[in-house]
C-alpha cells in the first residue's frame, strides 16, 4: 500500500533489543521483504550487538540497514565494511540531542555510511512519541556530514510541505505521522502525505 501511493523505500523495525509495537521476527520480516514490490528499496531498522545484525542483514538482504541502537563509531564502520561487501547500504541514526551532534556528525558520515538519520526517537523513547524534527539541528547536521541526511520526527501530512521547503531535506522517514495505531499504517493519511508533498524539479 505504501509503496503504489509512492513510498521509494519500505522500512522494517527487526529484532530491536527493546520492546516496540514494530517489531518482526527475522522470518517474518525476510517474508515481507520477498514480497516488496520491485519498484521500492527495503530497509531493516536494528542495532546492538555487531554480530546480530551482521547475522539479520545476511539473511534477509535487505537494500539498506539503518542502525539505531547507539552504535559505536567502531562497530558502525565494522559494519558498513562487511555489508559493503554483500551491496547492503548502511543508514546510522543520531539524536538531536548529542551533546557533540556536529562533530558524530562528521565522524559517522566519513564511515563509509550511505546516509545519517536525525531522528528524536532514540532507544530510551522507542516506544513512545516520535517528538518532532528539530529544523535546527538538521541544519548543523547537514553542514557538517558528507553524506544525505535523512529527517525523521513526527512528520504528517500536515507539516511534510514545510519540513521540506525548510530543510531541502532529500529523503523523510515516516512512521507515526502516517499510522492509525502502533503498527498500522492508515492509508487515507499515506494517501494525504504523498499528496502534500512539494513537487520535485525535473
Amino acid at each position: 500500500m505504501c509503496v503504489r501511493h509512492g513510498a521509494d523505500i519500505v522500512g522494517f523495525v527487526v529484532d530491536y533489543p527493546r520492546p516496540v509495537p514494530w517489531n518482526l521476527s527475522v522470518q517474518r520480516a525476510g517474508e515481507l521483504i520477498k514480497s516488496a514490490p520491485d519498484s521500492a528499496k527495503t530497509c531493516v531498522v536494528t542495532g546492538g550487538q555487531t554480530d546480530k545484525i551482521l547475522r539479520i542483514a545476511r539473511e534477509i538482504m535487505p537494500d539498506y540497514l539503518q542502525l539505531h541502537y547507539g552504535e559505536t563509531l567502531e562497530d558502525t564502520v565494522y559494519t558498513c565494511e562487511r555489508l559493503g561487501e554483500l551491496g547492503i547500504r548502511v543508514i546510522k541514526a543520531l539524536s538531536p540531542d548529542l551533546p557533540d551532534l556536529e562533530q558524530a556528525a562528521a565522524k559517522f558520515s566519513a564511515a563509509g555510511i550511505y546516509a545519517l538519520l536525525l531522528d528524536p526517537r532514540t532507544p530510551d523513547n522507542a516506544a513512545g512519541h516520535a517528538g518532532t524534527a528539530d529544523f535546527a539541528a538538521y541544519e548543523k547536521v547537514k553542514r557538517a556530514a558528507s553524506c544525505p541526511v535523512i529527517l525523521a520526527g513526527g512528520i504528517t501530512p500536515a507539516n511534510v510541505r514545510e519540513a521540506i521547503i525548510q530543510t531541502g531535506a532529500p529523503v523523510i522517514d515516516l512512521m507515526t505521522g502516517v499510522e492509525s495505531s502502533p503498527g498500522v499504517k492508515d492509508e487515507a493519511t499515506v494517501v494525504e502525505l504523498f499528496g502534500a508533498l512539494p513537487k520535485r524539479n525535473t
